[in-house]
């Protein structure tokens, strides 16, 4: 199957065309894996922009991410069922998942940190960017694999207003609405949506509701601050994870999970002179939530169990950029981060219900700094180095290197080399059954060499080779009956990429990826990690008012767990291929009319055991933008 991806990519660049989107083309500021906004880094990084993201009209943002090189994404079948992404083979906890810069992960529930990317909204979305490899030196404790930072929208000149509703089968309803602006030195954004995806396969739902507000102001030239609120409110049911799901379940009984999510964020920045800016950042995450699940009847090898929840992460940081001389820049800073989180939670066993309580909380006090040196002007070089202290544990130092040099030709050569730790979750040291509070943190170290040729105005073809080396990985121990930290796992492979616009309004950007994955010294699989995945995004302006984006998806063979005959038992999922396609008509100035459907083939296929992906369905929705 390796060489038909392989086929696929290469067909891609001898017969297809390609948006304009990858890492190589993009002129943009930068503000992911980096202390300041950046125009370009040595780092391995995607990123995905406001057209590209109208143009695909995906439901979920973990579809959008599919599109990228190097991100795997995990799904318990339908909207209700959790979706992981991991990158480059990690696993998903190991990415650092941020809005707005904000970092989201909660370390209170049982997935080690790992972030459901079925809370967000993609019509909330302005801008996508991903950067992959370690980045500690940046960010500190969890971004152990990469990081995705998920940002909103921001006002232009005037005043923009937008509404927006959809429907489709199955039940599925979106509706939002939004009004961006300045008046004067001042900036707003006010962002409503509620989404309920129906159930588009059986005992799968999850609707939520959400709102974005944000203020500007920018007294003079050389100052600007901000403040932020955002609010999400959601509920979602599913068959439980590894029960076999619709399939092979021996019971309809379903997880059902309640949750809100509250971010307040406050910025300031001043230009303090000519060569030194100076900012500051405050922001809360709070998340909580209620579940409670049946388990895995009636075997009891996953009893009935439940908890409340309550996490907040309180973050201050302070960054001061120096321009040390033409072509070299400096940041120093300190970081203050608070964490606690409780859980009252409970197992059923025979009857008998078992407290699962925990409450912990842990302090973490940082310094760094950073430099981008550019001493010829093809060369680019950026270091990093950040001391982390954090409470109950030793202090960690992690360190980042990248160089990238166009050596001519329209080539451009980058490696990188960089540290990563993760603290063990809250769920992980003080879970009362399976908690284990001599746990240590998670440590990791990664490379890439990448080579990316332009080799005309409308081709860019890329490659990269990366690897990862994972440590001390947490695991649950049969015999102790307990968490531990036994596995070392290492990670390595291949991702390629080929952009290419043959015509002014004819684009295809395609990708694809090899990942090798080794467990150390153990009879081991990891779960939902195909080795090849591939994609291709064609857009096509057929005329001014009319617009077509069709993407294909391929994922190879992945090993998926269950228990529902009574023990864990391994299987390895099949293959499959997957295209969805988007029509839009720009009806009159102010009206968008867009026609979707998804898995236009009908493919079927599971993406867990016992867990069907939707089949055909089919979306309308119409816009109103003025």
């Amino acid at each position: 199957m390796q060489y038909r991806v392989f086929a696929i990519l290469v067909m891609t660049v001898l017969a297809v065309a390609s948006a304009a989107a990858s890492e190589a083309v993009i002129e943009d500021v930068l503000v992911t894996g980096t202390f300041a906004p950046q125009p370009a880094l040595t780092a391995s990084v995607s990123v995905l922009d406001s057209s590209q993201i109208q143009a695909l009209n995906k439901t979920t943002v973990a579809d959008l991410l599919k599109t990228l090189p190097g991100l795997l994404v995990e799904k318990q079948g339908g909207p209700g069922g959790l979706t992981a992404v991991s990158i480059r083979g990690g696993e998903a906890n190991f990415t650092l998942v941020l809005i707005d810069g904000v970092a989201v992960n909660d370390p209170t529930n049982f997935r080690g940190g790992g972030f459901d990317f079925a809370n967000l909204n993609p019509n909330m979305v302005d801008r996508i960017e991903v950067v992959r490899g370690a980045q500690s030196a940046i960010y500190g404790s969890d971004a152990l694999a990469g990081v995705i930072n998920i940002i909103t929208r921001r006002p232009q000149e005037g005043h923009q207003q937008q509404v927006s509703v959809e429907g489709g089968q199955d039940d599925y309803s979106d509706v939002g609405a939004s009004a961006l602006g300045s008046v004067g030195a001042f900036t707003y954004t006010v962002e409503l949506a509620s989404r309920d995806d129906g159930e588009p396969t059986p005992g799968s739902t999850r609707d939520s509701d959400s709102a974005h507000l944000r203020l500007g102001w920018r007294p003079s030239s050389a100052q600007e601050l901000s403040i932020s609120y955002r609010y999400l409110d959601g509920k979602r049911s599913s068959y439980p994870e590894q029960s076999g799901g619709p399939r092979y379940a021996l019971y309809d009984a379903l997880d059902n999970s309640k949750y809100t999510q509250d971010i307040i964020a406050f910025d300031w920045g001043a230009q303090l002179s000519a060569d030194w800016r100076s900012t500051l950042t405050a922001n809360r995450f709070e998340q909580d939530e209620h579940y409670c699940s049946p388990g895995i009847p009636p075997y009891f090898e996953v009893p009935p169990n439940g908890a409340d929840t309550d996490f907040t992460r309180d973050q201050l940081r302070w960054i001061n950029t120096v321009q040390l001389a033409p072509g070299y820049e400096a940041n120093i800073g300190a970081e203050y981060r608070h964490e606690e989180g409780k859980s009252d939670g409970y197992i059923e066993f025979f009857g008998d219900s078992l407290p699962s309580d925990f409450e912990l909380d842990r302090d973490t006090r940082s310094a760094f700094a950073d430099i981008s040196a550019s001493p010829l002007a093809d060369l680019l070089l950026h270091a990093s180095l950040r001391y982390d202290d954090p409470e109950e544990f030793d202090s960690e130092t992690s360190g980042q290197f990248g160089a990238r040099y166009a050596v001519g030709g329209g080539v451009t050569l980058a490696a990188n080399w960089g540290e990563a730790y993760k603290l063990p979750s809250f769920f992980a040291l003080g879970h009362a059954l399976v908690g284990n509070p001599e746990l240590q943190p998670e440590k990791g170290e990664s490379w890439d060499l990448g080579a990316t040729w332009q080799a005309h105005e409308t081709l860019m073809l890329n490659a990269t080779w990366f690897e990862n080396d994972f440590r001390d990985l947490v695991d649950f121990d049969d015999e102790t009956f307990r968490n531990v930290n036994r596995k070392n796992v290492q990670t390595s492979g291949v991702e390629l990429q080929a952009d290419w616009r043959p015509l002014p309004a004819l684009s295809l950007r395609s990708q694809g990826t090899y990942t090798d994955i080794d467990v150390r010294n153990e009879d081991t699989v990891l779960t939902g990690r195909p080795e090849w995945t591939a994609s291709v995004v064609a857009q096509w302006q057929i005329r001014e008012q009319w617009d077509t984006a069709l993407d294909y998806l391929y994922a190879g063979k992945a090993w998926s767990a269950s228990r529902h005959t009574g023990e864990l038992v391994n299987e390895k999922l099949g293959d499959y291929h997957r295209v969805d396609w988007v029509l839009r008509w720009q009806l009159a100035r102010a009206w968008q009319i867009q026609a979707s459907v998804d898995n236009v083939l009908d493919e079927n296929y599971e993406t867990a055991v016992g867990f069907s992906g939707p089949g055909r369905e089919f979306r309308l929705g119409v816009t109103f933008s003025n």
